[in-house]
Order: C-alpha cells, then structure tokens, then sequence
C-alpha cells in the first residue's frame, strides 16, 4: 500500500523513514526526493539502503565544486551533466540549481546507488546495457517525481527510457524493478537483454 508522498508530509501509511533535523536549506530537496523514493519503491528497497542513504547523504555542489569532484573520479566534461554516483557508500553529487532538478536528479542517483550489485556488474559489460540501465533508471526516476514542481519527464536519457519502457511493457514493470534492486531475473527479462547484446 504504497502511496505518493507530499513535499510537506507523507502519505505513505507503511513503513514510515525517522524524522531528519533539517538543519540547512540542501537538507530540504534531500528529504523530499528521499520520501518520493521510499514512497514509490519502499516493497522493493532494503531498509538497511535507506539507513545508508541517511548515514551520508548526498552532496549539493555548486557547479565549480561539482565539476572539481567529478574530475577526481573521472569525469572530465560535466556540461549536462546534472549528477553522479559510484557507489551506495559514497554520496551522490548533484549540480545545485533549479530546486525541482535538484529534487529529481537526487532520486535518479539514489537509485542508482540502490542498484543491486550484481545488476551494476551486468550492465557495466556492454553500452547496450549501460545505456538501458540509465534509461529503467530515469524510468523509475520519472514515476518518483511525479507531479514534482520544475520536472518535466523525458528531459533526461530520452531515448533509453523509451526502451526502458517498452522492455516494461514486455515484460512487467516488476520484473524491472526485482531485476534492478535484487538482481531476480524472469525468464523474459533474460531473453530481452540476450537480445540487446546480441
């Protein structure tokens, strides 16, 4: 029973996230992708994630700061590139700026450090599904920041999440997401990347 949270309080009516001090202004885009992310894919996510996600937070950089962190880890051309992540023990960096992005963009990296770690092996094998992986990213991304002031879908990966979405349509959106968060593979899930690195 999952339901869509509200950037002032939550509606979610299981499993409630411990009340956050908000103590700056960053902590406030924090909290609400945080909700949206817990609200849309609480059934699918590991609490002990979430206590991760809390324990270091993400980081908000204005844009000299965040193109100095991603050149250290190797990202050497940050124009369009509004965040990144490595890895769940390491906070995400997001591009500060239009707050509603700021809010989507959060989730879209929380996501990506909530990636099972087998799923990240597989899909760093190929670009077919590099590129697919970004798109179920952004897919789910997407279904979070609903409605969220400042998001507009499709921005972002627009082409891969077209095929995100048409692999949902083939073969369920939960085969998906227990793909993407546990590493469970159906039968048809397994057929369809087959076929993209063929």
């Amino acid at each position: 029973m999952n339901t869509q949270s509200t950037e002032l309080g939550s509606e979610v009516r299981e499993a409630q996230l411990p009340e956050r001090r908000i103590e700056t202004l960053d902590d406030i885009p924090r909290e609400i992708a945080e909700k949206r992310l817990h609200s849309e894919y609480s059934d699918s996510i590991p609490s002990e994630k979430f206590e991760k996600l809390r324990e270091i937070p993400d980081l908000l950089e204005k844009s000299d700061d965040f193109a100095e962190t991603a050149r250290d880890v190797g990202i050497t051309h940050t124009e369009g590139v509004l965040g990144y992540s490595t890895r769940l023990e390491d906070p995400a960096h997001v591009l500060k700026g239009d707050v509603g992005k700021e809010i989507a963009t959060l989730i879209h990296e929380d996501l990506h450090r909530m990636t099972h770690p087998e799923t990240l092996r597989e899909v760093h094998s190929s670009e077919s599904l590099r590129d697919l992986y970004e798109g179920v990213t952004e897919h789910f991304t997407i279904r979070a920041a609903d409605g969220l002031h400042g998001f507009k879908a499709g921005e972002c990966y627009p082409e891969q999440v077209e095929a995100a979405e048409k692999l949902s349509t083939e073969v369920g959106d939960q085969a998906l997401r227990d793909w993407f968060f546990k590493h469970e593979m159906t039968v048809e899930l397994q057929k369809a990347l087959d076929r993209l690195q063929a």
